[in-house]
């Protein structure tokens, strides 16, 4: 009885986050002295910071950072005819600027809604990835996969014009046992930046991603 009560206390309970938060930051810094490089996007976002591990240079995408040798059509830098989607740590997600080309136009001066869905498939992967990576104090994220994604178009996405996605991740279920993987749900917009800094959102969504339990390596 004594023992359920404790397990229940407040007092245990912040302890035991206490502890966890200690143990992170302890591992950041053993895994470079064993020689991973940590935070090679060098973004002050990454967990690792609090552990004093400060960027060595510039934020790089986290795209060029964990996969320069990937040729994905969304977001790999490799990829010469793709959207090369590049995206930058934020708190709590991703953040991108980007302008889509013509070659990919469902009208005159209007994109594909393909080209769009494909924008919030591989940033909503990356999203859900490196949280994954955060919450396990990995060196790499894990490699994660589209479950499902729910989009509302809310007006037309322009051709060549500077755009802004985002990211934030809203929940993740850290599922164990045979057949069950974690999954993280992201909530992403895209919006159009106008004149005077104002913006004009061009769409949303809701994906779902699940890890496949491998570093991510594509």
């Amino acid at each position: 009885m004594l023992a359920a009560i404790l397990r229940h206390s407040p007092d245990v309970r912040l302890l035991r986050t206490c502890l966890g938060g200690v143990r992170a930051t302890h591992q950041w810094e053993w895994m470079r002295q064993q020689g991973h490089e940590i935070n090679p996007c060098n973004s002050r976002h990454h967990p690792a910071v609090k552990a004093g591990i400060q960027p060595a240079a510039d934020q790089t995408p986290v795209q060029e950072a964990y996969t320069p040798s990937s040729i994905c059509w969304g977001c790999g830098p490799q990829n010469t005819q793709g959207l090369k989607l590049r995206s930058f740590r934020v708190d709590g997600g991703l953040e991108a600027h980007i302008q889509l080309p013509k070659a990919y136009q469902a009208f005159l001066g209007i994109m594909n809604g393909g080209a769009v869905g494909g924008l919030f498939d591989c940033h909503g992967n990356w999203t859900a990835a490196i949280a994954l990576m955060d919450h396990s104090s990995l060196p790499k994220p894990p490699l994660t996969l589209t479950t499902q994604v729910l989009i509302r178009y809310k007006q037309p996405t322009p051709a060549e014009t500077p755009l802004v996605l985002r990211s934030q991740v809203v929940k993740m279920e850290l599922l164990s046992g045979p057949g069950r993987k974690a999954t993280v749900q992201v909530q992403l917009t895209l919006h159009k930046l106008n004149a005077g800094g104002k913006e004009t959102l061009l769409a949303s969504a809701q994906g779902v991603y699940k890890k496949l339990g491998a570093l991510r390596a594509m």
